[in-house]
Order: structure tokens, then C-alpha cells, then sequence
């Protein structure tokens, strides 16, 4: 057992065993003898009696692959030891391997995709909840870590929502793009195929005939697909990452779910972000193998070479697999997030007031004073009663400039955080929540 097989899951792993793999050779095959059969290429019934009689064991084929070193042969020959003679002349008949590979690898692809839209959707669901309950749950925005103005809990969640569902979105617009076949022979001519049978093998596939290709598939389409994943993982992490900040110490405003007994081996007292730590840990995993289905793309020689045929069988399966458990287990880590309200409330008071800077600023501008002056003024305050640790609002209300044009009524007005959920229920609204 490889110590990365803790975060398998085993709907995933299924998907990209090679059980599945040789299950989705097997399909291409038959495929290609239906559509021969539907052009009247070859005699009727060979496509059902290859279904009746085609099986295979990993183990027979492993024992082949001893002696020949070429999987897709031993294969076919594992399959053919199985057929009636009627069949023999027509199996593989006018395919080259990667008419199988390239043409059964986007069927895993698809179903691999369908698992992850399954978890996103989960995860969405739970965010939905959390953003709908801390729709205005004040809370403290932050810009390069610093206090900026005032936000809401639910309104950080939308943003997570939103860019979940612009995820969905494009893998559901892209799918054409991401699973395409091939059936057009060594070099991409047709000499010994029909052109006519990839476009219906494809379509009883239910994926895309690729428009044109050579011995295989362009890798353009791989590339495509992983980033996309892989973005999807960087979504995970940026979540994760902002889970761990808010975990802080100093900050506390959540914390992730804790299991009695975890935590360090050294020192009792601590809850520690583990699992926000493995999402992060992992997605960095799935960033690189972009660079690794880039250099497949760039790195083909001629009309095929086997530059990308090992590190495929590596970083398409990891990069769902680590994709999927990283769904599945950030969705537990918001369902049992411990959300601090109160902490929230004292954070957000922390500064003394600075944080409304941009309202005092404004109301001066709109009595008058240039926009420029009126920043340089309240710059100066703000950074000098938060360096003294005084109350803003008092700051304000001393300052000669400031009194000219402010009462203290007005002052108080753009001190309030209320100012900042004016427009929150047409945000929400966007999401239908």
C-alpha cells in the first residue's frame, strides 16, 4: 500500500483502475464492429458475438506483457484467445493501439468529471447554507492582511459560491472540447478505416470526434482539461488557506472541525488546521501536473511519440483523485465549521474606528473639499490615532479641519457598519439565496 492511498476514495479510484481501463478498450472495439457493421463493411452478428464471447483477466494479460512489453497487444491478444474464428479477420481490423487508448482514455475522463461536478455541487450546497445563515454576520475585510471595511461572513462565502459555479459552469460548456476520439488510423489518413466510423463510434460513445488528428489525439485537449481541474484545486486551496488565516490565534474567528484525541502529539492544548492544511498540501500537487500535460502538448515528435504515454497514466489519475478527496473533505470541513460571531463582532472593533476611513473621506468630499485633500486629512488621523490607539471618532471630532465641515452627528454616520450591508441582498439575490 503506497502512503498516498489515504486519500484515495473509491468511486475515483475505480474510475482510473485498470479493470475500468481495459472495460473502455473493450467498448471501443465493439464500437468500431457496430459501426462496420452499420456501413455494411463487415457481415452482421460479429459485433454481438464478439460481445458474447470477449473477456479478459489483468492477470492474462500481465502474463503476455512479460514477454512482449506492449500492453495494448497483449490485450487484443488476451481478448482474441476468446473469440470465435468468425470474428478473428474483423477484431482490431484497420486500428492502430491509440485508436483504442485516445478513444477510451476521454470515457474515464468523463466519468472521472462527473464525480468531481457530483462533489462540487455537494460543497455548494453546504456554502449555500453557511452563506445564507451569515448573510450579515459582520465581519472584517482584509487587504494584504490588514483591516480594511467591513464585510459579512455569508458575503466571503458567496465569493467561494461564485467561483464554484464558474468551475461547473465551464466543464460543462467545455465537454466537447475535453473528451474526443480518434479512429483514423497510424498517421491520421484513414488509409485502412472508413472515416465514417469514428463519427458513429464516437457518438455511441457519447463523446466528440476529434475534427482532425494524427496517430493520436491533440494534446491541446488534455491540457485543457487538466488546468481546468487543477484551477478548480486552486479554488480549494485559496478556501483552505483563508480557513487556516481565520483559525489564527490572534484572529479566531473559525475553526475547523476537531476530532478528540488529534491534534499535536506534544502539546494538548492545540487545535490545529490539519485538514485545511492536507487540501493545500495536495492541490499543490494537481498545480504541478500542469506543467507535466503542458510539456506532453509541446514535446510530440512528429505524428506521435511516447513523450507523454508514462506521465499520463501518472497525472491524469492522481490529479482527479486528489481533486475528489479534496472535495469531499473540504465539504466536511465547512459542514462542521465552528463560526465565532463574537469574535467577529471584537475583531471587527479592534482598530478603533479607522476602518470607516473611506465614508469620512467621502462626506467630506461631498461638503466641498477636493477628494485629494479630503484623503491626505483623514489618512493623517487615522494613522495617527491607530499609532496612539485612540478612538477615531474622537480623533475626528478634534480636528479643526474636520469640524468646519462635519458635525458630530455626520461623523457618527460614516462610523456605522451598517453603512456596508446596504446593498447585500441585491448580491445575494444574484445567487438566488
Amino acid at each position: 500500500m503506497f502512503e498516498f492511498e489515504k486519500y484515495i476514495l473509491p468511486e475515483m479510484a475505480a474510475v482510473w483502475e485498470r479493470q475500468n481501463r481495459y472495460e473502455k478498450w473493450l467498448a471501443v472495439e465493439i464500437a468500431v464492429l457496430e459501426a462496420k457493421e452499420e456501413l455494411g463493411l463487415i457481415p452482421a452478428g460479429i459485433a454481438q458475438k464478439t460481445k458474447d464471447n470477449a473477456r479478459f483477466s489483468i492477470a492474462e494479460i500481465d502474463e503476455r506483457d512479460k514477454k512482449i512489453d506492449q500492453e495494448m497487444v497483449s490485450f487484443l491478444r488476451t481478448v482474441e484467445s476468446y473469440l470465435p474464428d468468425e470474428v478473428l479477420p474483423y477484431w482490431h481490423g484497420g486500428l492502430t493501439s491509440f485508436d483504442i487508448w485516445d478513444t477510451g482514455r476521454p470515457l474515464q475522463m468523463k466519468e472521472a468529471t462527473r464525480l468531481i461536478e457530483n462533489e462540487i455541487m455537494e460543497l455548494l450546497e453546504v456554502l449555500k447554507s453557511i452563506a445564507r445563515i451569515h448573510k450579515v454576520t459582520l465581519e472584517i475585510g482584509r487587504t494584504h492582511g490588514v483591516h480594511a471595511e467591513p464585510i459579512t461572513f455569508g458575503l466571503k462565502i458567496l465569493n467561494w459560491i461564485g467561483e464554484l459555479e464558474r468551475h461547473l459552469k465551464r466543464l460543462r460548456e467545455n465537454e466537447s472540447g475535453f473528451f474526443v476520439g480518434k479512429i483514423s488510423g497510424a498517421v491520421g489518413t484513414y488509409s485502412n478505416i472508413d472515416p465514417r466510423i469514428e463519427e458513429i463510434v464516437c457518438r455511441k460513445l457519447g463523446i466528440s470526434p476529434a475534427k482532425i488528428s494524427n496517430q493520436i489525439v491533440g494534446r491541446d485537449t488534455h491540457y485543457d482539461w487538466l488546468t481546468h481541474l487543477a484551477s478548480i484545486d486552486n479554488s480549494l486551496e485559496r478556501f483552505a488557506t483563508n480557513i487556516r488565516l481565520l483559525q489564527q490565534t490572534e484572529i479566531a474567528e473559525v475553526q475547523e472541525p476537531f476530532k478528540e484525541g488529534g491534534g499535536s502529539s506534544a502539546m494538548p492544548h492545540k487545535r490545529n488546521p490539519n485538514v485545511s492544511e492536507r487540501v493545500c498540501s495536495l492541490a499543490r500537487i494537481t498545480r504541478a501536473f500542469t506543467i507535466v500535460v503542458g510539456e506532453n502538448q509541446a514535446l510530440q515528435w512528429g505524428e506521435k511519440s511516447l513523450d507523454e504515454s508514462a506521465a499520463e497514466r501518472v497525472i491524469f489519475s492522481l490529479t482527479c483523485l486528489f481533486l475528489h478527496y479534496n472535495l469531499r473533505i473540504f465539504t466536511g470541513v465547512m459542514e462542521g465549521l465552528k463560526i465565532y460571531t463574537d469574535r467577529m463582532l471584537k475583531n471587527l472593533v479592534l482598530t478603533k474606528g479607522v476602518i470607516f476611513s473611506e465614508d469620512v473621506m467621502l462626506a467630506l468630499a461631498n461638503k466641498g473639499m477636493s477628494r485629494d485633500k479630503a484623503r491626505s486629512l483623514v489618512q493623517r488621523i487615522a494613522q495617527q490615532a491607530w499609532d496612539e490607539r485612540k478612538d477615531f471618532k474622537n480623533a475626528l471630532k478634534n480636528d479643526p479641519e474636520v469640524k468646519q465641515l462635519l458635525s458630530v452627528v455626520e461623523i457618527k454616520s460614516c462610523l456605522r457598519p451598517e453603512n456596508h450591508l446596504k446593498n447585500i441582498d441585491q448580491i445575494f439575490a444574484r445567487f438566488g439565496i
